[in-house]
């Protein structure tokens, strides 16, 4: 399949331990999710409901009493956004562009006949000096 741009890249879920308190604690999380859904919370091994907890930006705060211990607490996020960034102005060439990205000559010099069925664009002015042949079905349009 053709991209603009760089291929997708792909990630891990990264994964990050904390100490419960034994309060219905907040914790600062690295990433910012963007629902309680795109966490797996686990409290002493036990995978937490969604409604066990609320995000606001980076923080996780528990609705309810969260037992003390040594990073009993686990939180794995799902699906990190990955920045593929933004191209540089005049950076993408036409080679860059795929297959499916053509030119076009000002002037049409030869003779074409387009398939049958297909629909045809030309980026004008355009200059017919030739035959080009449009079958019942087909479209040329000049843009």
């Amino acid at each position: 399949m053709s991209y603009i741009g760089k291929e997708p890249q792909y990630t891990a879920f990264p994964s990050k331990f904390f100490n419960g308190d034994g309060t219905a604690m907040t914790v600062t999380l690295d990433y910012s999710p963007p629902n309680e859904a795109a966490l797996l919370v686990f409290v002493d091994g036990v995978r937490q409901d969604t409604s066990a907890y609320s995000i606001v930006g980076y923080d996780l705060t528990f609705s309810g009493t969260v037992p003390s211990g040594t990073a009993n607490v686990q939180v794995v996020h799902l699906g990190i956004a990955v920045d593929v960034g933004v191209p540089g102005d005049s950076t993408i060439s036409i080679d860059k562009l795929g297959t499916n990205f053509y030119t076009n000559e000002i002037t049409i010099s030869e003779t074409r006949t387009l398939p049958i069925n297909y629909q045809s664009l030309s980026a004008g002015p355009v200059t017919v000096t030739g035959t080009i042949t449009v079958p019942t079905g087909s479209t040329w349009t000049v843009v």
